[in-house]
């Protein structure tokens, strides 16, 4: 909780409440990754959703690191991404980002993510409503197929 509520985060990623977070740990169906540097401290966490769905794959709900723009984003999205294709029997793992994130939007891209389409004032940030891409990448797509 404490990463995604870092100064200026609530632009770049939604913010759960305890108690949501505290029912995705419970949950058979949702993951936590915690992304560690080489010293062992974390860094990040990835929350993945849907393991087990046989429709719409598994979500990338949310993934954050520490301290955006230092190198650690794109291996740890890396890691994430292979962990999926390689720990569940999913075919398609997907997420959403907002529109105005270029940077996330570059590196998901950059690792073989795909824009599937736009969500049009699909979430309430602030006060503002803005829109969300899809975007996903299939298991025949993953460079470790």
């Amino acid at each position: 909780m404490a990463t995604e509520r870092l100064p200026g985060f609530e632009q770049l990623v939604a913010i759960s409440t305890e108690p949501e977070h505290r029912a995705r740990l419970a949950s058979a169906t949702a993951r936590y990754l915690i992304g560690r540097a080489a010293d062992g401290s974390a860094q990040g966490f990835a929350l993945l959703e849907g393991l087990g769905d046989p429709h719409e794959g598994i979500k990338l709900r949310r993934i954050a690191v520490t301290h955006p723009g230092t190198g650690f984003g794109r291996p740890f999205t890396a890691a994430v991404i292979d962990w999926t294709f390689s720990h569940t029997d999913t075919v398609r793992l997907w997420l959403d980002v907002f529109v105005d994130n270029a940077r996330a939007r570059y590196v998901y891209r950059s690792l073989g993510f795909r824009e599937d389409g736009l969500l049009r004032q699909a979430y309430v940030r602030g006060q503002e409503r803005v829109d969300r891409v899809l975007m996903s990448i299939l298991r025949d797509e993953w460079p470790g197929h």
